[in-house]
């Protein structure tokens, strides 16, 4: 099998299709010459999460679990009730495509997760709910999200580009050896994507702000 062209890495969709099918346009996605991973979050708070999961199956893209889709699977959210309730007679179906996602994609050049993960373990080691929710790191894996504590990529000294997204107030970040993904687009701001090996950023601007009436 041939190398891809390209490998086209997404940040948190969360249900805007729309601005979906915009930045691959944009990118001039090619189903069979580039690779297609998202850091995942494919649902909740946008207004069509199911065509989202319907469209990322049909590319056969990769998708990283995020803290979203693993609450849609455990039914933990009001958010993820939601979406639950209009998956209706299909919900088995679209939990069981969600449980094929990854907790992370390794390559020989970058490493793709959500939120990210704890500076003292392997990723193999660490724990799901690290590996979707952190944010900051208090050494013990505890608090995962103390504004106080700093940035869990701050102790990340490997040399392999790390993709992650989760963290909308700390928007799209390049440093370093790290990359966050998460624009807030559901919010208003842009989907982007990254672009390898390149390291291009591509954004499409959201329609609007989709958390509020």
């Amino acid at each position: 099998m041939n190398s891809p062209k390209r490998t086209i890495i997404v940040g948190d969709v969360h249900g805007c299709l729309t601005e979906l099918e915009e930045l691959l346009a944009k990118l001039v996605f090619d189903k069979s010459k580039d690779r297609l991973i998202f850091v995942g979050d494919l649902v909740n708070k946008g207004p069509d999460s199911i065509g989202v999961l319907k469209l990322t199956q049909s590319l056969n893209a990769e998708v990283v679990m995020g803290n979203h889709d693993l609450g849609l699977l455990e039914g933990t959210s009001k958010l993820a009730e939601q979406v639950a309730i209009q998956m209706g007679e299909d919900l088995d179906y679209w939990k069981s495509y969600i449980s094929s996602f990854k907790p992370y994609i390794e390559d020989d050049n970058f490493i793709v997760v959500h939120a990210g993960f704890a500076p003292n373990q392997s990723l193999a080691e660490t724990d799901l709910r690290i590996l979707t929710r952190i944010r900051t790191w208090d050494g013990k894996g505890e608090e995962l999200q103390d504004s106080l504590n700093p940035a869990w990529f701050e102790f990340y000294k490997g040399s392999k580009l790390v993709v992650f997204g989760h963290w909308a107030r700390l928007g799209l970040m390049q440093k370093d050896n790290v990359v966050c993904l998460d624009s807030s687009c559901v919010y208003g701001g842009e989907l982007s994507a990254l672009v390898l090996p390149e390291k291009k950023i591509v954004q499409v601007k959201a329609r609007k702000n989709y958390t509020k009436s």
